[in-house]
């Protein structure tokens, strides 16, 4: 099978098979790589210059898959063709055309036109307009008109002044005397014929914090970071990597900013301030900056965005979950265990359930002798019941695929249901999990309604629920959904669309349910539940799940959590788990849930080595018997926590903020509060405090002005200090607020 698909897959790595660079400017070498099976044999690159004859150009190749192309350079204005052709098949024709790259950066007009400003650049302009106590900065190619003058002023909110003037920088915002925020330049790459193809704002950014920009693993404050913007498959080791992005950030200095549109917008702050975007149509690009406190900032994000959706109250009790519950007897033993150690649950969620092609029909070949009998005795034992779910019409590459899956293949594509290259067939995932299947396309409604007419049946078995995995698949820029959306803007929008769909299938059906979702983009807030997605147990991968779960909050994700103790790979400590399991007590969703028996993507089989997170299997294989009656104990105080919980959550719906909320949140003024990465409110009265370090006894807490109780011994403590907390394994430092005003 030849592979080519000039944008590459992922921004982390190098797939073999891109174009290098995709976007060339004039006379900068280009160097196209491809990979050929076997059997397709050496393949050539036919490559026409402005309309002329192909010439043919020979690979160069160091395994016999791998071939790359060198193409040289090419002058402005020349516009490039290439197919590659192999003895079995043949590319679709790739096309591009050199840029060029200038400075925009004083501008040669400053007008004013009744509430909008405008700075005039060569080729292109930016609009800024008050809207709503926000200010709208949009750079476009639109004709603009108004009075001319030499600079113009505008106060914004109370503290915040904002000037244009044609020098640079050419706008400044000041925060009273303080600078906030100012554009430096824009940097443009553009054709011969003016036409922008990237833009990128550079400028200044004052502060000593950046929070938000997405679920982030790598670090709370992005100060030095940034992020690409793109919604990211990665298993494990997510590092600045993100399956949930989201393009808005806020800083100590009452700044928030909001890049409008799906199209990724990479930010990054290391030395200044960059927001680069490639751009569509004659909008370039769109941003809207907050004033006010940080809180404030976030509710405004939140309510641009979106309504935020309250889940069920069951949700905020103890999820059990993994891989291996593949059939009857699996789940069988997973209720007898909740009786035998006394572990109170609320949801179990079965994610190898189906016949794993069609993935909605229940699995038929023996495992499940009656599921809509094991349905109920799972409701019988006071679970919810959550299903996996997977958006792919499967390609089945292990055998022969079933009947229903050909006819439902047939059907998407004679109906136009699924995804389409830009030629209109149909797309297929380019690689990786679950390559060459189809995919739906939920911009289509006939597509949704067929989609779920086929999952209907489970919703009337008695399923609240479904754990909305993937979604990162869509990776060709030039690729089309039925709404007119291309592939450049759909990619982190299809998760939301997707996970949406979901959302509403559950809500027009009259079950008041959730999806449990790891990918998602602006307005994950109004289709809840999120996790953090796969990680490895092993301590640093817990703490990138703390930084996680703070920035998802500081993203505008309510309600989120974390497989405990890990995902895959080996087994974790007794020490790990326990403290993992300690953090998900007091976390928005607290669960467990393993990969696949014998490792990821491995076959699950009964018989195979039991990998499960639950903790009386860990209990047993670690031979660490304290470990059950530990996370027992913590199970039986979630449920006691439950009702705190629930109220809380209802807050966070009506205040437009997260239930993991970092202490920036609640202690704006207390530089020691805002500078803690590993510390948080849970609702509006716990502090909670994790041990996230192998072999601590213990830890230093900041416990921010006003009077707290410790959660577990009593004691009342005074705040606007530190204490050293002594933390045995059975506790995790936490703190109640002592409020005053009833």
């Amino acid at each position: 099978m030849l592979k080519h698909l000039p944008e590459g897959l992922v921004p982390f790595e190098d797939c073999g098979f891109a174009r290098h660079p995709f976007a060339p400017l004039a006379m900068e070498p280009v160097r196209v790589d491809c990979r050929v099976d076997a059997e397709d044999g050496q393949p050539v690159l036919r490559l026409r210059v402005d309309g002329g004859p192909e010439s043919e150009i020979a690979p160069e190749s160091a395994d016999g898959r791998h071939y790359h192309f060198g193409l040289g350079g090419f002058a402005l204005g020349q516009k490039v063709g290439y197919r590659i052709v192999t003895r079995r098949e043949e590319s679709r024709v790739f096309t591009f055309e050199p840029l060029r790259e200038r400075q925009a950066v004083q501008p040669r007009a400053i007008l004013e036109e009744k509430d909008r400003l405008h700075a005039v650049f060569d080729g292109f302009a930016v609009t800024f307009s008050r809207e709503d106590g926000t200010l709208r900065m949009e750079a476009h190619t639109r004709p603009v008109c108004g009075a001319s003058c030499e600079a113009a002023q505008w106060t914004l909110g109370e503290q915040f002044c904002m000037t244009l003037a044609k020098q640079q920088p050419f706008c400044k915002l000041k925060r009273l005397s303080e600078l906030a925020f100012a554009i430096d330049r824009y940097v443009l790459r553009e054709t011969a014929e003016g036409r922008i193809a990237f833009l990128r704002l550079e400028g200044r950014l004052p502060a000593r914090y950046v929070w938000g920009t997405g679920e982030r693993f790598d670090r709370v404050n992005q100060r030095e970071g940034g992020s690409n913007g793109r919604v990211v498959e990665k298993f494990t080791r997510q590092g600045d990597q993100t399956y949930l992005p989201m393009p808005f950030f806020m800083t100590e200095t009452g700044l928030g900013l909001y890049c409008e549109g799906d199209i990724p917008s990479e930010l990054h702050f290391a030395g200044g301030l960059s927001i680069a975007r490639q751009t569509q149509g004659e909008t370039l690009g769109c941003d809207r900056l907050f004033f006010g406190a940080t809180a404030q900032l976030l509710r405004r994000f939140i309510e641009l965005t979106g309504e935020p959706a309250l889940p069920p109250e069951w949700a905020f009790g103890l999820w059990i979950s993994a891989n291996g519950l593949n059939c009857d007897r699996e789940v069988d033993a997973q209720l007898e265990a909740l009786k035998a150690h006394d572990y109170p649950a609320d949801v179990m969620v079965l994610e190898a359930w189906s016949d794993e092609q069609t993935f909605y029909r229940w699995n038929g070949d023996g495992s499940w002798q009656d599921p809509a009998a094991t349905v109920r005795r799972i409701r019988e034992s006071g679970l919810h019941l959550v299903l996996w779910q997977i958006p792919v019409i499967k390609y089945e590459w292990n055998g022969a695929p079933c009947e229903a899956l050909q006819a439902d293949e047939r059907e998407a594509i004679a109906k136009g249901y699924c995804v389409k290259n830009a030629d209109g067939t149909p797309y297929r995932i380019t690689e990786n999990w679950f390559h060459h299947s189809l995919l739906p396309d939920f911009t289509n409604p006939d597509a949704v309604r067929w989609w779920f007419d086929k999952r209907k049946y489970l919703l009337d078995m008695g399923v609240e629920g479904f754990k909305t995995d993937g979604g990162e698949f869509l990776f060709p820029k030039d690729a089309r959904l039925y709404d007119g959306t291309d592939g450049l803007s759909g990619h982190n929008r299809y998760p939301a669309r997707y996970v949406g769909a979901y959302h509403d299938f559950l809500r027009a059906n009259g079950v008041a349910g959730v999806t449990f979702s790891r990918a998602d983009f602006t307005g994950a807030q109004t289709r809840p539940l999120h996790w953090a997605g796969d990680q490895l147990s092993l301590w640093p991968e817990l703490k990138a799940q703390l930084a996680a779960g703070l920035s998802a909050g500081l993203s505008g994700i309510l309600f989120w959590g974390f497989d405990i103790g890990g995902f895959a790979g080996e087994l974790p400590t007794a020490e790990l788990y326990l403290r993992a399991t300690a953090i998900g007590c007091f976390c928005p969703v607290m669960q467990w849930h393993a990969e696949p028996r014998s490792g990821q993507f491995y076959a699950t089989h009964e018989d195979g080595f039991n990998n499960d997170r639950s903790p009386w299997n860990l209990a047993e294989k670690l031979d660490a018997p304290e470990l059950m009656d530990i996370a027992a104990a913590y199970a039986r105080l979630r449920r006691r926590l439950r009702p705190y919980l629930v109220r809380e959550a209802a807050n966070c719906v009506k205040a437009r903020r997260p239930m993991m909320a970092h202490l920036c949140l609640d202690f704006s003024d207390d530089e020691r509060a805002i500078a803690c990465e590993d510390a948080y409110m849970l609702g509006r009265d716990l502090l909670v405090a994790p041990i996230v370090e192998p072999g601590a006894k213990g830890r230093a807490v900041w416990l921010p002005a006003g009077t707290w109780r410790d959660f577990f011994t009593g004691e009342t403590l005074s705040g606007g200090r530190e204490r050293y907390a002594e933390c045995p394994l059975e506790r995790i430092p936490v703190y109640e607020r002592m409020r005053t005003d009833g």
